[in-house]
Order: C-alpha cells, then structure tokens, then sequence
C-alpha cells in the first residue's frame, strides 16, 4: 500500500495522475491531510481506497509513502516513516538543513528503507547529456557557469507554505534553488564554495536571489526571482567547447566548439512533457518499494545541494535595491 501524505498542488498535479497509471497500485492507495475533505475529493477524484487526517493512523499498513507536505514538516514526517521501515520519496527540497538530511539518509541505512527524493530535474535528457559532456572532458576544463530561472510566481499552493513563518524564512532559493542547486553538484561533481548570495528578504522570505560560487577553476552564478521573467537558460562553458539549453527544454542541448562550430543535439525521449519525467520517478518509486530496483535519485545524492543551501543561508547578504534605499531615505 502507497501513502500520499500532503495532497496539495503537488500531489494533485504530478502524484497522483503518475500513480493512476497503475490500477491495482491506486485501489489500494490512502490520501492523508489534515484538510480532511481535500483528502477525500483527491481520493475520489483519483481512485484511492481511502483518505484520513494523519499519517500515523496507516504507519503501519503501508509499504511506501510520498512526502508532499510542506518543507519544514519533511523533516518529522520522513524520520516517522523510516523509523517504521516505510520506503519513502520525499518532495524537494528533502530537508531544511543539511544535518537534518545526514540524520534521514543515516536512518535509512540503518532500517534498511528507502529515502528517495522528488530532484526529477536530473532526469531530463538534457541534464544527463551536460553530465556526461562534462564527465568525459568532452567541454574541457569548466571555466564559467551561468543558470537563469525567473519568472511571476504562480503555483497552486493550497498550503500557502511558500511564504511567511510557514517557510521558515526561505523562499525562492530554496524552492527553484532546490533543483539548480543539484544540478550544479551533480553536474559539476562536487559542493561548489559560495563566493557571495544576496537576496531580497530583508529577515522573511526572498523572493529574488543571486548566487556567486567557485569550484576549482570554474566560476559561476545563479540568478532567481518569484518575480521577473528571466532568459531560463543555462550557459556552461569550458576550454574546449560550451553547452548551452532552456530550461524546460529537456530534449535538446546546444553545443559550441571552440573552432566556432555549432550542433544542437536532439536527444530521445519518451517525455511529452517535463512532468512525464516525474512520473518515471515515480514509477521507480514503486520498483524500489517491491525492491526490484535501486533509486533513481537517493537522499544520499541530494546532500551536496542540501549542503549548498545551508551555505548561501549561512552567507545571507541584502541585494541593492536602490528604488527601495531612494523611496526609504524620502519617507524618513
């Protein structure tokens, strides 16, 4: 038995349509949320067998459960799950802080349960094609690094957890952050230092950040907003050759020689959609349930990015922001 723990947006859009993809998965499934009557119509809506208001009422009954609660319960909810030998996939980020992931990933390996987390990014074809061109010294030594992801807030939250004290002042950085940041560990093998971060949220939660980082001879720089729509690119660019893509192009990489040559490379994919990665996850998910297969993207692998969290917080600076400093000094 799977158990959806959280059935908001998240759950609404990737989860559960994944998981009615499998029938006989789905009529054993539980919804689980305090909003009783949002857990009720999710169960209708999908085909789960049941829906109640806590998690601990099915500990016991189930064999895997999908984290989808807010960021700052991921922590206490997956620990409980683990603690009762459930295999768990966890939503992004997996934990708000790095020792938090160290006691979860440590946890599984002592109960001999799964940690997976929802880090779906990694699948793109795209992504795994920039891993290996940087992997096989394909780009050359990696000089220079750029990731843009901007653009108006408008997810359906149903918590309202993105913001405020439910955020745990962490906003935009920790949400798109959460996946860039693996990227740039995954791709470029290692936890980068962090040269600087600013970011807007004056002590709540940022909604614009920028992040400067070093990692032997490459230098590099993340920029995210809730706010303005950005060119949703990234640029790596090496000795040999530079790679180039959008952001939610998952097919196709760019490449340029350093000759001036250029090839986009179209790469296969069962997707349609970005989402349609989400749903192999998942169904890996349930392969590592049945325990015929490893995961895709453990908890173990996410700590680096975790890590690098924890690190830009730690560095935390306020962005220039001359129109506010302007309009402040008049009405002082």
């Amino acid at each position: 038995m799977i158990a959806l723990i959280g059935c908001g947006a998240i759950t609404e859009a990737l989860h559960l349509p994944a998981l009615s993809r499998h029938p006989q998965v789905m009529a054993r499934a539980v919804c689980v949320d305090p909003n009783l009557g949002r857990a009720k119509a999710m169960a209708t809506k999908f085909g789960a067998v049941r829906a109640v208001e806590r998690y601990q009422d099915v500990m016991s009954d189930v064999d895997g459960a999908i984290v989808a609660v807010p960021a700052s319960l991921h922590y206490g909810v997956a620990m409980d799950l683990l603690a009762a030998n459930v295999h768990v996939l966890c939503e992004k980020p997996l934990t708000e802080s790095a020792e938090q992931a160290r006691v979860l990933v440590a946890k599984a390996q002592e109960v001999g349960a799964a940690l997976c987390v929802n880090n779906y990014r990694r699948l793109y074809p795209s992504s795994i094609k920039v891993r290996d061109l940087i992997g096989t010294g394909e780009l050359g030594s990696i000089r220079q690094f750029e990731f843009l992801w901007g653009e108006q807030f408008d997810w359906p939250t149903a918590s309202g957890a993105y913001f405020g004290v439910a955020a745990g002042g962490r906003g935009v950085l920790a949400d798109k952050g959460a996946h860039i940041l693996d990227l740039v560990c995954w791709w470029l093998g290692g936890k980068p230092e962090v040269v600087s971060y600013e970011d807007d949220s004056m002590g709540g939660t940022e909604a614009v950040a920028v992040l400067h980082f070093r990692l032997k001879e490459c230098e590099g720089v993340v920029r995210l907003s809730w706010f303005s729509r950005y060119a949703n690119r990234f640029e790596i660019r090496g000795d040999r050759a530079t790679a180039a893509g959008g952001l939610f192009d998952w097919n196709t990489v760019d490449l340029k020689l350093a000759s001036g040559h250029r090839q986009k490379l179209r790469l296969p994919s069962t997707a349609k959609v970005p989402q349609d990665l989400g749903g192999i996850l998942l169904d890996n998910f349930l392969d590592v349930v049945r325990r015929r297969a490893v995961p895709i993207v453990a908890g173990s692998d996410v700590l680096p990015s975790i890590e690098l969290l924890d690190d830009c917080y730690a560095r935390r600076k306020r962005l220039a922001m001359p129109w506010y400093d302007a309009w402040h000094r008049i009405a002082d």
